[in-house]
């Protein structure tokens, strides 16, 4: 048999595609598209319109972009990270407000094999001590079949894909596709080869307790009282790091739980094919749409906006805090202000848990 001197793969999408901040679920969500064979022709659920995409706007000339995103939105739900205040890969947080991520964490093997069961993929790993010659065989084997693998190389908390080669020259996509360096191998961190397509073997009943777990975790519910605590003593010489804990604080949440409100809302996704309850996937649907993303609701999406608006963040400061932000938290009504804010955050989390532990009555 003669191997292949050359392949690229088709229907790349570059990531991140709007608003994906976590690199890894984003980098896997583009593979998923490669690897699971959608195309544009591929009929995509538009969740706004709650109906097939019919080209009505611009964003239908996008297919696969919406596809990826449609992707992230059900890996970010399924892996639990839709539902912290931070992400696990983010070291200047300890402890993390979500179980089974230690500080360091790094992707471990638990996690992928989880999102893995979750979305019907099988992978081989390896690392900077793996054998080159094997880890370079398995990964163009699979390039070959038409799965690309997902690499960490010198910069650790970065992932792109590999999704071609021509002889020795591996061709990668993050933003854009673009060669690797002759050296990249020595850079190697880690590597997910995706090795084909499975069938989902993780259950509703298993998907709904894990994230009622993320919801209802000690650190997550603890850090209400630390930021209640905080808003009662601000002081001018603490002011500024005041705000930048408030402002930090509320940035996953308000772009996380609206992806996975997307997730739920959803009636074609890799979500959907996990939970196919009908009943009880109506009444996740709601929940998740009225305290995550229904807007003028006090949904969490929004309150977010409210609580930078109120630290005089946005995006024309690059959602940074500024000297502004200490003048304003310094103020009683500012303060009161946000603890309304979180305190709906919280109670938003605590409604969308009970609706879920109620849903987890009836598996």
């Amino acid at each position: 048999m003669v191997k292949n001197m050359k392949k690229i793969l088709g229907h790349q999408v570059p990531f991140s595609v709007g608003a994906e901040s976590d690199n890894f679920t984003a980098a896997l969500a583009s593979a998923l598209v490669i690897a699971r064979g959608y195309t544009v022709e591929t009929p995509y659920w538009c969740t706004s319109k709650r109906r097939h995409c019919i080209h009505c706007s611009p964003c239908g000339d996008h297919l696969l972009e919406r596809h990826q995103e449609s992707v992230y939105h059900s890996l970010l739900a399924a892996s639990t990270l839709a539902f912290g205040f931070d992400y696990p890969w983010d070291d200047t947080v300890d402890p993390h407000s979500l179980p089974g991520f230690r500080s360091g964490w790094r992707w471990d093997d638990d996690f992928v094999h989880a999102l893995a069961r979750f979305a019907g993929f099988s992978y081989q790993r390896f690392d900077g001590t793996s054998a080159k010659e094997e880890m370079l065989s398995t990964m163009k084997s699979s390039l070959d079949a038409g799965f690309p693998t997902l690499l960490r190389l010198e910069n650790e908390m970065a992932w792109i894909l590999a999704a071609g080669y021509d002889a020795d020259t591996v061709y990668g996509l993050d933003s854009q596709f673009h060669a690797l360096s002759d050296n990249w191998y020595s850079a190697l961190r880690d590597a997910i080869v995706i090795t084909g397509c499975t069938v989902p073997e993780m259950s509703c009943k298993e998907l709904l307790q894990r994230i009622a777990d993320a919801l209802s975790y000690k650190e997550h519910t603890a850090l209400e009282s630390v930021i209640m605590d905080a808003l009662d003593h601000v002081t001018a010489e603490n002011a500024m790091d005041t705000a930048g804990m408030m402002c930090g604080i509320i940035g996953v949440p308000t772009e996380a739980r609206w992806h996975a409100a997307e997730a739920f809302t959803g009636a074609e996704n890799l979500l959907c094919n996990v939970c196919t309850n009908k009943e009880i996937h109506n009444r996740l649907s709601n929940i998740f749409a009225a305290r995550y993303m229904m807007e003028g609701n006090d949904e969490t999406h929004g309150i977010g906006w409210k609580i930078w608006s109120a630290l005089g963040v946005g995006p024309e400061t690059g959602y940074e805090i500024n000297e502004q932000s200490a003048v304003l938290i310094l103020q009683k009504e500012t303060q009161e202000t946000l603890k309304r804010l979180y305190a709906k955050v919280f109670e938003n989390d605590r409604a969308v848990c009970a609706e879920i532990q109620a849903c987890l009555e009836q598996l």
